[in-house]
């Protein structure tokens, strides 16, 4: 397949003419782009001769655009903002002290996004980027530093250190939760409409260790994100059995509080992974001795 971009005329060519037109001068064209006037009327005449048209009416010492130029003057300075616009986006990823993080949107929100102030204070030469995926593998390709997920890595290339142990808490708006008997764990949530996400712990073992007689636990709404479950959750719109690690800003704000004194344990673990090499860079290291240490917010 022939590539479209081959017929494209060089980028150097309509840079002079962009200049050239909108000064209307190749002197002060030649000026701008610091280079010789021969030099903007060469690109001139090639970017003419490729395009088999002319782009300038010379009369005298003057030069006015054809109708084709006026035409080829919008089109280029479009595309020349939009490369310079893309060019400059580019900068972040030099960025010194840049590091870049993945980890679930429930994570980040419950568990990262508390303590970001406290890390800026503590590592102000690191420059966190946040990447949220609900991917849990990554490729050796991919421009990623540091990784929290709940699975290890099992690269001979990378290092991963277990983290947080995880447990499982009946959550509610506190308004939802002042509705509930006052009775013990075992009744206490029998009647209360119930929120879900897809993980293997679920209503049902919580109700079982409970020793609730409730035997209806599929009824309510259900997410596929555990963030929006909490945020269903903090509108006051059920309970939901919730990750203390991302649930973690919904309680310290008070959002959302504990509807029962009785976790389910989990056997989850949540682990920090990240490629051996990139552990040379000094702001990767910083951060990845930071993040073990699991600083309060």
């Amino acid at each position: 397949m022939n590539n479209p971009y081959r017929a494209l005329p060089p980028l150097s060519a309509l840079i002079g003419f962009e200049a050239a037109a909108r000064c209307l001068s190749f002197s002060r064209a030649a000026e701008e782009l610091n280079v010789t006037q021969s030099a903007v009327s060469h690109q001139i005449r090639m970017l003419e001769a490729h395009l088999g048209q002319p782009l300038f009416l010379r009369i005298g010492r003057r030069i006015e655009l054809t109708d084709a130029g006026q035409d080829l003057l919008a089109t280029a300075q479009e595309a020349l903002e939009t490369v310079r616009h893309g060019v400059r986006r580019l900068h972040a990823y030099t960025k010194p002290g840049s590091v870049i993080l993945m980890m679930t949107p429930a994570l980040a929100q419950g568990w990262f996004l508390p303590r970001l102030a406290r890390l800026r204070a503590e590592l102000p030469h690191v420059e966190p980027w946040l990447h949220t995926t609900t991917e849990a593998w990554v490729p050796e390709e991919a421009e990623i530093d540091i990784v929290l997920s709940d699975t290890p890595w099992a690269d001979e290339r990378t290092l991963s250190r277990p983290l947080l142990p995880d447990r499982l808490w009946p959550l509610a708006a506190p308004g939802v939760a002042a509705t509930l008997p006052q009775t013990a764990d075992s009744h206490r949530l029998d009647h209360a409409a119930l929120l879900h996400d897809e993980g293997e712990d679920d209503w049902q073992k919580w109700f079982t260790q409970a020793k609730s007689a409730r035997r209806e636990f599929a009824a309510g709404l259900n997410f596929s994100d555990p963030a929006m479950m909490l945020q269903a959750a903090a509108a006051g719109l059920g309970i939901c059995l919730g990750s203390e690690i991302t649930a973690g800003s919904f309680l310290a704000n008070g959002t959302l509080v504990r509807a029962a004194a009785t976790p389910l344990e989990t056997e989850r673990r949540y682990y920090l992974s990240v490629w051996t090499r990139n552990l040379s860079r000094r702001a990767v290291q910083d951060l990845w001795i930071w993040l073990l240490a699991r600083p309060d917010p």
